[in-house]
């Protein structure tokens, strides 16, 4: 399952966001692939940064898991033309420099939901702040555009729901608590993935790669 979240001047897919949460290294490894399949034919990034969510950048850090992924990334990358760029902690996911985080589901639900958590936060917290008083309002006057821009920036809502990738037919997930917006966002979204084709180019593009040995 791989949602879409904002990332500065840019937007970041985030795969495993909840279907599978007991994963093996070849799991993480597939989520790679197709991420990068995905972000290449749907949105025309030739060589996608592919980072694996870790609590540290450096090769010996995180648990079983996370660290027999990073090897076996790091050793199928070139043969399966992913642009795996290592470790990539929590905090350095939305700089802009990555186009795909991956992760088990269970890790990359959690993720999701905080991210989500944090953005409703800082939208109430800023709307409360420019509105607490006369002078506060006036104030905010000149700033509304840019205000319109980051709150739509920060609305999960404006990016559907999730797209179940490795799937033969193209497949898109409501979010739990949707509303009208959320679910017009939502068909956009699927639209899109079936107006490019995106599940039967990954199929091609998984038969033209080499089997990876479980």
């Amino acid at each position: 399952m791989a949602g879409i979240l904002p990332a500065y001047k840019s937007q970041l897919l985030l795969i495993d966001a909840g279907s599978n949460t007991n994963c093996k290294p070849i799991n993480l490894l597939q989520f790679a692939q197709m991420s990068s399949i995905y972000l290449k034919n749907t949105y025309g990034i030739e060589r996608p940064a592919i980072g694996l969510l870790n609590i540290g950048t450096e090769e010996t850090k995180g648990n079983e898991l996370v660290r027999e992924s990073y090897n076996l990334l790091k050793e199928k990358s070139e043969e399966l033309d992913i642009n795996f760029v290592g470790n990539v902690e929590g905090r350095d996911a939305f700089s802009g420099k990555i186009d795909a985080i991956v992760t088990d589901g269970f890790t990359g639900n959690v993720f999701l939901k905080t991210t989500e958590g944090l953005g409703k936060f800082v939208k109430r917290t800023l709307t409360e702040s420019l509105t607490s008083n006369l002078l506060t309002k006036i104030a905010a006057i000149p700033c509304l555009p840019a205000i319109k821009r980051f709150s739509k920036k920060m609305d999960y809502k404006s990016y559907g729901g999730a797209l179940f990738l490795g799937v033969k037919k193209p497949v898109v997930k409501a979010h739990g608590s949707s509303d009208a917006l959320l679910f017009e966002y939502t068909l956009i979204q699927a639209e899109k993935f079936v107006e490019n084709k995106a599940v039967d180019k990954m199929i091609e593009e998984f038969n033209k790669s080499n089997k990876v040995e479980k």
